[in-house]
């Protein structure tokens, strides 16, 4: 089964041309390597072939976006703090701790010439990440979420970038794409199983397709895994370690 993305591309602005598909999105960056949601993680994905970067927003205590798994800096950084709780200088002043904000990490997509593949976690970033990505021309750009009311809200807003719903091992991506007016279904299901690459069956593919939807899978670092999806028409897949995915771009750089 083959899957020609040309309309898609036009549609919404995207680079045609642009590496080879599926897109290698580095999740987190290259998460793999340096620390999660980081600038020099996520330049560190491109330069090892990634064509996408996954990223996660939260939103501090005087309004700004900025980009971390969780709201509270423990487990990247070991400091207890909540970003929700501070400011954005206050979080930009803590020692040992580097969060981005999602404006210098757009500027830095911008440099690079690399798609942002944007996960919603805080409520409310939504429509301020939309809104950044219009005013920079940053249409190589997706926005998505777990949360069903953060996608629906961009779509009632009329949002005019691809809006993706995350779905977790058990639920109905068919059911939830069309719950909030989906163009993507992003099946996040690496913890299904020795071979969650089964689970993506023809039948679901077609389905997708039928409604004019594409797929982007889960984030993957097994390589006999990482090998059977990389045959599948889907339109990209995250991965820790871009360089599994891209590996001449890579050029041999150690693990």
């Amino acid at each position: 089964m083959s899957r020609d993305f040309s309309a898609f591309f036009e549609r919404y602005g995207w680079p045609f041309g642009k590496g080879k598909l599926p897109f290698c999105i580095g999740h987190r960056g290259a998460s793999g390597h340096l620390r999660e949601n980081t600038l020099e993680s996520f330049r560190l994905a491109s330069e090892l072939g990634a064509e996408m970067w996954e990223l996660d927003t939260q939103l501090t205590k005087d309004g700004t976006v900025v980009i971390s798994h969780d709201d509270n800096l423990k487990h990247v950084f070991g400091v207890d703090r909540h970003i929700s709780r501070m400011s954005a200088a206050e979080l930009a002043a803590l020692d040992g701790v580097n969060v981005p904000t999602f404006e210098a990490v757009v500027a830095l997509a911008g440099e690079l010439g690399t798609g942002l593949y944007i996960e919603l976690k805080a409520p409310g970033t939504g429509v301020i990440c939309w809104q950044h990505l219009r005013q920079r021309n940053q249409r190589f750009a997706c926005l998505g979420s777990f949360d069903t009311a953060q996608v629906r809200e961009l779509r009632n807003s009329g949002c005019d970038f691809p809006l993706s719903v995350l779905t977790r091992i058990g639920h109905n991506p068919h059911t939830l794409g069309d719950e909030v007016g989906a163009d993507i279904l992003h099946l996040c299901w690496e913890r299904a199983g020795e071979r969650p690459q089964d689970l993506v069956t023809p039948n679901l593919i077609e389905k997708a397709f039928g409604e004019g939807r594409e797929i982007v899978l889960w984030h993957e670092e097994r390589p006999a895994v990482l090998g059977d999806i990389m045959q599948l028409p889907v339109l990209g897949i995250c991965t820790d370690l871009p360089d599994l995915m891209r590996p001449a771009t890579a050029g041999g750089r150690a693990t």
